[in-house]
Parts: structure tokens; sequence; C-alpha cells
């Protein structure tokens, strides 16, 4: 395992739920259906949805919960879902008991950090995130309690976007309220003046950095250098997965060959790592 340091900005934040603005129960109930129906394009971004039979499944910023729902569904024997926002952990208990009665008695969510987990140590077969990673500030500090929580050759899956290097890095919070929706305009605009156009929109949020408000700016390489310093081999890694994508990605895929475009062009990550 490569013992360098991980040097990034980001190292110095933590995920604060306090700066993200609480949806109420009608949205998180379309967008949790929305997400049930795209766990199945997300699956097919990695080529086919990996065997849960009999495995134990931990998921990383499960959110309302779909995902873990899907593991769940599909044969996995115990599903543990964590999350940083105790309201979307409530909402995934209160949807498992009431639409999936048959799997509740296999399925927990828990508003949790991951190193806080430790009765798992050594006892995960498989860990899956879905659009988590673009947001985790101290990566290496996460990745090193996901090989703790996994067996001997366990499984990393994990796909996220967008980038924040790529055209809508930001997450749309440059265009919150405008008509128009500018590639890479949040870059040309920079941090600070992103940062203030978020808070102009919601009120109450107290925060002077991209990173309070979850955006790790990792890129590509970053993400990469991180899985091998932290004990993972990457085994598989699709960039800008065209499954569902925009017409833009064909595009961007063909412009990501440039050496000086890669880091403006990488939108997506799916990668397949092993704990080694």
């Amino acid at each position: 395992m490569n013992k360098q340091t991980f040097t990034h900005p980001s190292v110095n934040y933590k995920f604060d739920e306090e700066n993200f603005a609480v949806e109420d129960e009608s949205l998180s109930l379309r967008y949790f259906e929305q997400q049930i129906i795209d766990s199945q394009k997300y699956w097919r971004r990695f080529g086919g949805r990996p065997d849960f039979s009999g495995k134990v499944v931990l998921e990383i910023g499960c959110g309302h919960g779909a995902l873990s729902i899907d593991a769940a569904i599909s044969g996995a024997q115990r599903v543990i879902g964590l999350d940083l926002i105790s309201q979307r952990i409530a909402f995934a208990r209160r949807i498992v008991g009431e639409r999936f009665p048959d799997i509740a008695n296999k399925i927990e969510f828990h508003h949790l950090d991951i190193d806080s987990m430790t009765a798992l140590d050594g006892k995960v077969d498989v860990v899956i995130s879905k659009d988590t990673f673009e947001h985790i500030m101290g990566l290496d500090r996460v990745l090193l309690s996901i090989r703790r929580l996994l067996k001997e050759g366990g499984l990393l899956i994990t796909g996220f976007s967008p980038l924040y290097h790529s055209p809508f890095g930001d997450h749309g919070f440059t265009s919150i309220g405008r008509p128009i929706k500018l590639p890479w305009s949040h870059l040309i605009l920079g941090d600070a003046r992103v940062v203030a156009h978020y808070k102009k929109y919601h009120p109450g949020v107290e925060c002077d950095s991209i990173y309070e408000l979850g955006l790790n700016k990792l890129k590509r390489h970053e993400f990469l250098e991180a899985f091998d310093r932290t004990g993972f081999r990457v085994v598989n890694e699709t960039i800008n997965a065209l499954e569902g994508a925009s017409k833009l990605m064909p595009v961007l895929r063909l412009l990501n060959k440039v050496p000086a475009l890669k880091d403006y062009t990488t939108v997506s990550m799916y990668v397949v790592a092993r704990k080694i």
C-alpha cells in the first residue's frame, strides 16, 4: 500500500448537513421513485447488476434508500445504508416499512459516519456508493474505513458524477434561478461567487467555502491515486458512461482523449476496486 500523504485542501473539511436545504416530503418521494427507476440504468453502466446473493452489502451515502433496497431485493443477506443527512435516513426507514415489508428484516439505515462503524470490521462483502464520492471530504480517511470493513478481496463498487471541473460540476449551484445553464461557468466565476449564489437562494445557510457545500473538487487522477494509496486495486473503470447520458456525452468522450482537456471533460467515473 502506498503510504503517500493526502494533502488535498478538502481533507480539512467535514460534511455538515446544516449547509443543505431540507426537502419536503413530496419532493423526497418523487426523488426516491425516480431513483428506484434509475438504479437499473446505474447498474447497466457497470455492465450489469453485481451478484449480491447471500452477501453483506454496505452503502455509503444511501440517501433516500433506493440503491440499498435494490441490493436487498436482489438477494443480499444483509444491507446497511449509511448517510450523513438525518432527514433522508428517516425517510428511508419509513419507506422500507411502508412499501417493502418483505425485505424490512434484512435492511437497516443509520445516520452515521463510516468511521464510527466498527462492528462490521472485516465482515462486509461489497461496499456500494452512488453519486457520493464527489462529495466526500477527506477521501483517504473514508477509503481506509471502507477497507477496514471489507473482507479480504472484498469489492468497492462506486459510480459518481459530475466531477467538479466538468461542464456542470457545481451540481447546478451556479444556475439556480437562471434560465440558461452555461458549461464551466462555475470555473469562470470562481468558488466564492458560486458559494455566494448558493447562499442567496438558501437563506440561513452559513458557509464560506465550496468544500462546505459538499463539493470536494477532486479530479480523476486524484481519485485513482487515493484508491491506490489506501490499498485498493481498480479492476474496472468506465469514464463518461453513455447509458442514459445526455447527447453531449459522446462529444465529451471524444474531447477526453486530448490530454490537456481530460480534467475538464471527465464528467463521471464508474469504478470497481478490490481490497488488496
